[in-house]
């Protein structure tokens, strides 16, 4: 049965509040990203994997199996998690229940703000949202599902 949108959005809300990092550098970019390859090659799926920290992409990964729009469509992604600070799904299922439009709307372009999941902010103890983790390449709540799913497991082996 599916799971009622309010119900949903609460959930998405609070992994914002929960997928936090203590410290973020180049290094944790890296693990992190492996880590999300990992999980993608465990599920058999294929993915760009793209992260983000305060404009620097510290680390980019297309699976074999991947499209270069791929790309694009993480540009587009993160756009909206910067001008929303919240995950692009979350964005895209609480604008669509309120019958919202990024072009109407927020005055956002097609061609730089997409309403698709997959990109999660980047969220640092005591900085805020500094960036942005972003998978492309599966269907909406797929790519939403990798990421937070890989996020979180990462956080957990971190202690």
């Amino acid at each position: 049965m599916n799971q009622p949108l309010t119900e949903k959005l609460g959930e998405m809300q609070q992994e914002e509040k929960d997928l936090i990092f203590h410290t973020f550098n180049s290094e944790t970019a890296l693990q992190l990203g492996l880590h999300l390859v990992e999980e993608a090659k465990r599920r058999s799926q294929a993915v760009t994997i793209d992260i983000t920290r305060k404009g620097h992409r510290l680390f980019l990964h297309a699976m074999e199996g991947t499209h270069p729009d791929n790309e694009n469509w993480i540009r587009r992604k993160n756009n909206v998690v910067n001008h929303f600070s919240s995950s692009s799904w979350h964005t895209a299922l609480r604008l669509r229940n309120e019958n919202q439009s990024l072009e109407q709307d927020y005055d956002l372009s097609d061609a730089d703000y997409v309403l698709a999941g997959g990109a999660f902010p980047l969220i640092v103890e005591n900085e805020g949202q500094v960036g942005t983790i972003t998978v492309s390449g599966l269907p909406d709540e797929e790519d939403h599902d990798l990421v937070t799913t890989g996020i979180r497991s990462f956080l957990l082996q971190q202690g």
